[in-house]
């Protein structure tokens, strides 16, 4: 039995961060789909450091899909400079307002 903990904690230690993102407030993700107020802000990427106050991991591509999924949000991102792929995470204030980081 311990073995099988070992063997799922080094597991969870070598998983790629490519399909996780950064996201303050836990329903960050869930207000997107509300929000009165999207805006976006570069990121660097020690700000993305998962030791920084705030940081929870969150599931990058269902992020990107709901980007995608709605046009008005796609054309703001592209009209922020960026793309799906610069996409790196989420943060909120409250259920109206919402922030999507994108790496810089």
């Amino acid at each position: 039995m311990l073995n099988l903990k070992a063997i799922a904690v080094a597991a969870a230690l070598t998983l790629s961060t490519a399909g996780l993102a950064m996201a303050a407030e836990g329903s960050a993700m869930d207000a997107l789909t509300s929000a009165t107020t999207v805006s976006f802000k570069t990121v660097t990427s020690a700000e993305l450091n998962p030791l920084s106050p705030g940081y929870e991991e969150v599931d990058l591509d269902s992020l990107k899909a709901r980007i995608q999924g709605s046009p008005a949000l796609l054309a703001q991102l592209e009209s922020f400079g960026a793309t799906i792929d610069d996409v790196v995470g989420i943060t909120g204030k409250d259920e109206t307002d919402v922030t999507i980081l994108v790496q810089g």
